[in-house]
């Protein structure tokens, strides 16, 4: 029996190439440079699942490509439920936001799964102490900033659709740590996206909790100098987390524009960020009237 599923595993391993070549998952992995987000989310929807179970075979890189599928996911359902917000639809929203955060928690638990082999901490990381927590980030490499990325990525997005919960808020120094090791072991990864935490841990909140735009604001321009200014998600982020805290109308209509301005290939082979960029950006350009008090003084043009 022992002999049968060793040889069972093996088989499947054999196979791998040719599952991945063979079906929605080699449109899976090319989906970085697919400009139509429709397409993005069906991929995605379509063969996750299929991610998923391949995962169980134990190999690091399919774990790891399953939390970073779950999470890009999740983020459709965060449009979602924006959309619904905007349009006073509060039950869909509820809805989009309870999927959204089922499929965080999912991409939290496989990317905590490859970094436990390094040190048992990750296999409970929210319930040890932070000093024990932190000591254990110590002894992640940079080869496995991917997953260290990624579990911090989902909690984060997390945390920021349960504010009212306490006991997940909580758990954002662990992030913030998370965030730290990243940054040091390998501040470009994923287009410098660590540094867009920080513009949001600085620029989502209140100067007398912590906030401050500046520095929100100096994490943004390091991601435009790790790309040469082709990531427009940064622009996005400039909007929403410097100018919109700044109350800075006309910076913030001029960031967004920007991104809809944009040639769909400014960033080579990256055309889906860029395409997200734009859906986003033109999302909250046209809430500018509700943002910013226009009529007593605010520059928009």
């Amino acid at each position: 029996m022992i002999y049968n599923k060793f040889y069972f595993r093996i088989s499947l391993l054999l196979l791998l190439p040719i599952l991945l070549g063979g079906c929605g998952l080699a449109k899976l992995a090319r989906v970085q440079g697919e400009g139509d987000l429709t397409v993005v989310e069906s991929t995605l929807a379509e063969n996750i699942g299929t991610l998923e179970r391949l995962a169980k075979l134990g190999n690091e890189g399919l774990i790891v490509k399953t939390a970073r599928a779950y999470s890009s996911y999740a983020g459709f359902f965060e449009d979602r439920m924006e959309e619904a917000e905007i349009a006073g639809d509060m039950e869909t929203a509820a809805k989009m936001r309870a999927q959204a955060i089922d499929y965080y928690q999912r991409s939290e638990g496989y990317a905590f799964k490859v970094l436990a082999k390094s040190h048992i901490t990750f296999n409970s990381p929210r319930d040890v102490e932070i000093p024990v927590f932190k000591a254990s980030l110590r002894r992640i490499k940079k080869k496995q900033v991917e997953p260290l990325f990624w579990a911090a990525y989902a909690i984060g997005r997390g945390i920021s659709l349960q504010k009212d919960d306490l006991m997940q808020v909580i758990d954002l120094v662990r992030v913030r740590l998370m965030m730290e090791r990243v940054l040091e072991l390998d501040e470009t990864f994923y287009y410098g996206s660590a540094h867009l935490f920080y513009a949001v841990y600085y620029g989502d909140r209140s100067v007398s909790i912590g906030g401050d735009p500046e520095k929100a604001k100096e994490h943004i321009e390091r991601v435009d100098e790790i790309n040469d200014g082709k990531f427009l998600m940064s622009k996005y982020y400039l909007a929403r987390y410097y100018a919109y805290p700044k109350q800075d109308a006309k910076l913030y209509r001029q960031a967004l524009q920007e991104v809809l301005d944009a040639p769909s290939d400014i960033y080579p082979g990256e055309e889906a960020a860029t395409a997200l960029a734009k859906s986003r950006s033109k999302r909250w350009l046209d809430q500018i009237d509700m943002l910013f008090d226009l009529e007593e003084g605010g520059d928009t043009e």
